[in-house]
């Protein structure tokens, strides 16, 4: 068990859509962490694997596709040939979990002007509730958001797959709770 120490940094109030090559290089800058914050994690070695991965993708991503639009932008201008697509809104599980296990998929979904966004998550790659016995914790931090239908604001890349009528079908390649969202990061 190794024990984290992370320090925040001030983030400007800049309005911007989509995710720039500059974004990706300053959202690892500040060394983004994989998990809580200040504390012991199991597996920090793996998961500072991942991040390091996701780095080396975004930014490849960046390099070889230009910026990533937002799919706001991305359905708006009738664009579909971008693979890759940035979002910030406000997710809410489609259907309530009771005993997640971290092999279960969750369907997140967000609305996008007048369609909505459903993005297939992996259990397993939630930084905070997979437990070495293949059980998912829920805590006081994530009950709502997996049980009782509450929305979290949300950033993240991610695959498109699909636009279907209204309906927007995509896998992220992460997400991360937005500091919109009105929590403390």
């Amino acid at each position: 068990m190794t024990e984290q120490v992370v320090t925040e940094q001030a983030r400007t109030g800049e309005l911007q859509t989509g995710l720039s090559l500059w974004n990706v290089i300053s959202l690892f800058k500040g060394g983004i962490t994989y998990g809580r914050k200040s504390v012991i994690q199991r597996e920090r070695k793996v998961k500072a694997a991942y991040v390091e991965k996701l780095r080396e993708v975004l930014i490849n991503i960046a390099a070889d596709h230009g910026d990533v639009p937002d799919i706001e932008e991305v359905v708006t201008s009738g664009r579909q040939d971008s693979v890759y697509c940035f979002h910030r809104g406000s997710f809410r599980v489609e259907t309530p979990v009771s005993d997640p296990q971290v092999g279960d998929i969750v369907t997140l979904q967000c609305p996008v002007g007048d369609r909505t966004l459903y993005l297939d998550c992996s259990l397993r790659y939630f930084s905070e509730g997979p437990e070495p016995d293949g059980s998912f914790l829920l805590h006081s931090g994530n009950h709502r958001f997996f049980t009782a239908n509450m929305s979290l604001t949300l950033q993240g890349v991610f695959v498109l797959l699909q636009v279907e009528g209204e309906k927007i079908f995509g896998t992220p390649l992460y997400l991360q709770l937005s500091a919109a969202s009105g929590i403390a990061l």
